[in-house]
């Protein structure tokens, strides 16, 4: 008897987490709120662990800030707001790096565009247009050196064969 009203107490409980869904009709102009089906919540459910999964795995595999970014914005009603607020203020500035910006920038310019590293510095100082990370083409440089000791050997540039001449 007692197995059976623990039964009903967890069967309210369910009821009362259900979520709901709005529907709106566009025809009508008509919104209604529902109660969304027990297999709409098993998908949604199935969904959430499916991104969470892949959101875990990718900040397991490189350690992408984005990866945690969106980890920490999949917590945030179970987190008080400061502490929400503060990670998110913290990794937003990690994020906004300038020195990244203009690694990235001198990476591109040499790895897409094909120039040389003195033309990529120069492309760089040219075209970043982020306020934080403008600067001439000796910034670009030491900035892509400084970041380039902390990227894996395979995010490095490196040197180009030389042709040899009269062939």
């Amino acid at each position: 008897m007692a197995a059976a009203g623990h039964r009903q107490k967890a069967s309210d409980v369910d009821q009362a987490r259900r979520w709901r869904k709005l529907v709106f009709d566009v025809q009508t102009l008509k919104c209604e709120v529902s109660a969304l089906t027990v297999d709409e919540t098993r998908a949604m459910a199935a969904d959430i662990n499916a991104r969470w999964a892949a959101l875990q795995r990718q900040w397991e595999a490189s350690g992408d800030l984005h990866a945690l970014l969106g980890g920490l914005i999949f917590c945030q009603r179970q987190l008080p707001e400061w502490l929400f607020k503060g990670l998110m203020q913290t990794l937003q500035q990690r994020l906004n790096n300038p020195h990244a910006t203009r690694f990235l920038a001198v990476r591109y310019a040499h790895d897409v565009l094909g120039m040389t590293m003195d033309e990529s510095s120069d492309w760089a100082s040219d075209n970043v247009t982020d306020p934080s990370a403008r600067g001439g083409r000796d910034i670009m440089m030491k900035s892509y050196q400084k970041i380039r000791h902390h990227v894996g050997e395979d995010d490095r540039i490196r040197r180009r064969p030389t042709r040899r001449r009269g062939r």
